[in-house]
């Protein structure tokens, strides 16, 4: 076809179009020609880019995961942002590479918050976020810098650091009760970046603290609660000399009181996370304490550091909050999060134990 024969065609289509009332659309890039990045997003007033940002998390049903959720809105709503979740209550990784692959390609996204476990399967999407010109924060889940892309960054407290003083808390709380000797169990889960290392982390240091203890092989409880404490029970009656509990997961309270309650075997255990569920634990005196992983802060703090970035401003690639541990000395700020953000969460079902 000659030129001047193809800028004929052109000029009656775009002369149709322009009557209809319609746009063209561009031709669909193929696997020689990628899709182009979105344009840059307008500023808003004061010369701020605000939105859209996205948070993307699968098993959105459970409290933990709620209170994540409602903390990067919360972000959002304190710095003027238009947000959304992205999320399914799916609980496998096929569902959430999923979510978060398609959440890349939508063309409002101006920035990006998953929830991902520091897994390599989220390399692509991170980079396909880069060509796409989309910052990432990643809250939780930390991993060395250049493990991903470096358009995404981290906000989560120091896994390598925050389990140690726990370890030694709990060892000065065994010795204080007369026990020296005997076996700690520790649960995880399932295997991902933050867990592993916890899980390590506070190994080491029960065997620094509390050299004559013997350190048992991490065991994966899942998410389920029956099977968590079906997992436990078998560690308490595998040893009988267990003296210590240790999980390294926002199910894990329950994981051990409903093992302790099922054995009738006391233990000095301690899980993660501040829901209302494992503070009762402590309070009630079913385990000795949580730690407070900081999940209001890191995914509030997320919304923030997307909002910096869309807006070319220079973060740190890591931003490192506490998780400090919490007894029944020291519950009241958390039990105040809850208060705020609870009357909003709705009704946690797992769709696992539907089918």
């Amino acid at each position: 076809m000659s030129r001047k024969l193809l800028f004929q065609i052109l000029s009656l289509i775009t002369i149709l179009a322009i009557a209809a009332g319609c746009v063209v659309p561009a031709p669909a890039p193929t696997a020689a020609e990628p899709a182009a990045a979105p344009a840059a997003a307008e500023p808003a007033a004061g010369g701020k880019v605000t939105g859209k940002f996205y948070y993307v998390q699968s098993s959105a049903w459970h409290p933990v995961h709620q209170l994540t959720q409602l903390s990067f809105l919360e972000g959002c709503a304190d710095l003027g942002l238009d947000c959304e979740l992205a999320t399914t209550d799916e609980n496998s990784l096929d569902a959430l590479v999923a979510l978060a692959d398609q959440t890349v390609g939508r063309p409002d996204a101006k920035g990006i918050a998953m929830w991902f476990g520091g897994l390599p399967v989220a390399k692509p999407i991170i980079e396909k976020a880069k060509a796409l010109g989309i910052p990432v924060v990643l809250p939780h889940f930390p991993v060395e810098e250049g493990f991903y892309a470096d358009n995404a960054v981290q906000i989560a407290a120091d896994t390598t650091k925050y389990p140690d003083p726990v370890a030694k808390a709990m060892c000065e709380e065994l010795k204080r009760q007369g026990i020296t000797t005997g076996s700690v169990g520790i649960t995880q889960n399932n295997h991902n970046a933050t867990e592993d290392m916890v899980a390590k982390v506070f190994a080491e240091g029960m065997q620094t603290y509390c050299p004559d203890l013997k350190i048992l092989d991490v065991q994966l409880e899942g998410a389920v609660p029956p099977q968590a404490i079906a997992v436990a029970v078998s560690i308490i009656q595998a040893n009988p000399d267990i003296v210590a509990g240790f999980s390294t997961t926002g199910g894990g309270p329950t994981t051990w009181a409903g093992a302790q309650k099922e054995t009738g075997k006391k233990l000095l255990a301690v899980g993660m996370d501040y829901t209302r569920v494992n503070l009762d634990l402590v309070k009630n005196g079913e385990v000795w304490g949580i730690v407070a992983q900081p999940l209001y802060d890191e995914c509030k703090g997320a919304a923030e550091l997307l909002y910096k970035m869309a807006n070319g401003e220079e973060v740190p690639y890591w931003t490192v909050l506490e998780a400090p541990l919490v007894t029944a000395d020291n519950m009241a700020d958390y039990y105040a999060i809850l208060d705020k953000m609870e009357a909003k969460m709705r009704p946690a079902i797992n769709p696992d134990e539907k089918k």
